[in-house]
């Protein structure tokens, strides 16, 4: 018998394809990307790799701001909307443009020292095993060149604990959305039913999540290899703490060793 399907190879080709265009304005947007770019100090023509980069919502802002972007995603169906988008606001798609996408599992990526920069943007990590996070945080150390910067965000675990909700219940870009949670203390990981309907249409997706509090991000960071790593509170952008929502972490590839 084979081994079921992981969720997130069937979660985000659903009707989550239109959730989530319409989950971020376009000033949010804007303001992430500009917030990315501070954080990871970037440069006109410097080399930045977004994994996974989604339909390119941040992948192309960052483009058109004077950067040579690379999105990586596992959806094929993301991907083609997202050089669809970049042709249509003047990108080159190519090998040497200013915005590429290329199809592949993130924990497999096989770039050596291409990149001057990498981020993972809206709680894109923790979709594996403890030792999947670890080893595609590896996967990145490796793309970067030495002196590399990489940018990691996701909920932060304290607050999520003192703010937990087993039910939740929106409507995004014309979705409905139910949510039915519950948040494993042995395993730290929160499980949660999704149940998307629009018209006659519904599914249901389980998604499993591995959930860090700031200095479990800064122990995985640092056992992957990088040196030295940075935290901060989002949002706002500031100190963090157990009160703060969500973490990012700026880390560093060694400009020796790693």
């Amino acid at each position: 018998m084979n081994p079921p399907q992981p969720w997130f190879e069937r979660f985000f080709d659903g009707l989550y394809a239109d959730v989530l265009p319409a989950t971020f304005s376009p000033a949010r947007t804007l303001g992430q990307a500009r917030l990315i770019r501070r954080l990871l100090k970037l440069r006109p023509g410097e080399r930045v790799l977004d994994v996974p980069c989604g339909q390119g919502r941040l992948t192309l802002p960052l483009a058109q701001g004077g950067l040579a972007l690379t999105g990586v995603d596992l959806s094929p169906r993301y991907l083609a909307r997202a050089r669809r988008a970049a042709r249509a606001a003047g990108l080159a798609t190519g090998a040497g443009g200013s915005a590429r996408f290329i199809c592949a599992d993130m924990r497999r990526i096989e770039f050596a020292g291409e990149f001057d920069a990498a981020f993972n943007w809206f709680g894109s990590f923790g979709y594996f095993s403890s030792a999947g996070n670890l080893a595609f945080a590896r996967r990145v150390l490796r793309a970067l060149r030495p002196g590399g910067r990489f940018l990691v965000e996701g909920l932060n675990r304290s607050w999520l604990k003192a703010h937990f909700r087993p039910e939740g219940d929106e409507t995004i870009g014309g979705v409905r959305i139910e949510h039915r949670r519950n948040l494993d203390p042995r395993t730290h990981r929160v499980r949660d039913t999704w149940t998307l309907s629009r018209g006659k249409r519904r599914e249901q997706h389980r998604i499993s999540m591995q959930l860090y509090t700031g200095g479990e991000i800064r122990a995985l960071l640092r056992a992957a290899g990088f040196r030295p790593v940075r935290l901060f509170g989002y949002p706002p952008l500031g100190r963090l703490s157990r009160h703060s929502r969500r973490w990012i972490a700026v880390a560093i590839r060694p400009a020796t060793g790693g």
